[in-house]
Formats: C-alpha cells, structure tokens, sequence
C-alpha cells in the first residue's frame, strides 16, 4: 500500500509550490506604468470616488469595456436601460470607438451608440470621455440623445 506515501508527496509538493507562489507575489509591482494609451491597459479602473469602475479587456487593436457599478442614467418613466459596453479600436496611441446602451420601451428595443474615446495614458491614470447614452430622441432611428458628454479620469487598481 503505497497510497497515502503517494498522497503524502503530492500535498509536499503542492504545499511548496503554494509557498513559492505566494512568496513572489509580493514582489509583483503590478503592471509597468503607462507610457501613452497604446501601451496595454487590462485591467480595473476607477474614478476617485469609486463612482465609476470600468474592467477593460485589452486585446491589442481592439479593447473592450464593462462597468463594475451601477451607472445607469435615469430612466424615463416605461424604459428599461441596459449597462454600457465600451468597444474601442487601437490605432497607434489612440484609442476610440463607440459606448452601446441597449433600452427597451414596452416592446421596442434600441441599441443607442454614442462616440467614445481613451485619452491622456500615463503612469496609472487615462481619461474616458463618452458621448451621451441616454434614451433615444428617436426611437426608429436609435438616435442618441443631446446630452454632454462625460469624462472620467481614472486610476488602474488592479491588476
């Protein structure tokens, strides 16, 4: 019966590797900072009040982004607003693209797109500015709204 010697080496061996990682995690200074917006930038983001928190997914031309919080514009009486989704497209040190919102009105349904754009990389902090989102001026057409557009200067925290 060799099992448990069996077993006995194997948590070892998993027990160490564990040590190991977990002594070299704290050598791990995070991702380097950021030279302009074409450098990589996966990762959390947020405002300083944590009002707004973007987890974005970096896949080189392309970068996606899903909020973390609720930020949801208000809801004119009989909608419904989904959360925005960022899709951004990368060329050289720019990044822009379009903020999609879905809404829903009883039985309709209209995917809003407003211009979306990643400026001022360095360091841990870059700006998002978005175009308004809110509910359409015209439903047939999907027309955003004349709303301001918004900027977020946000910090990476994580990873």
């Amino acid at each position: 019966m060799r099992r448990p010697a069996i077993a006995a080496a194997s948590l070892a061996a998993a027990l160490a590797a564990s040590l190991a990682l977990a002594l070299a995690l704290p050598g791990c200074g995070g991702p380097p900072p950021l030279a302009s917006c074409g450098d990589h930038l996966g990762g959390v983001w947020q405002t300083a009040d944590g009002a707004a928190r973007w987890h974005l997914l970096d896949g080189g031309a392309r970068v996606e982004g899903y909020p973390l919080v609720r930020e949801l514009p208000p809801a004119p009486a009989g909608t419904i607003a989904a959360p925005a989704v960022l899709d951004l497209r990368r060329s050289g040190h720019e990044l822009s693209g379009v903020a999609a919102r879905r809404w829903h009105r009883g039985a309709a349904t209209c995917t809003v797109r407003a211009p979306a754009r990643v400026r001022g990389c360095a360091g841990d902090r870059l700006a998002l500015t978005v175009d308004d989102t809110g509910p359409p001026s015209d439903w047939s057409a999907c027309t955003p709204g004349s709303g301001p557009a918004t900027t977020q200067l946000l910090r990476r925290t994580w990873p």
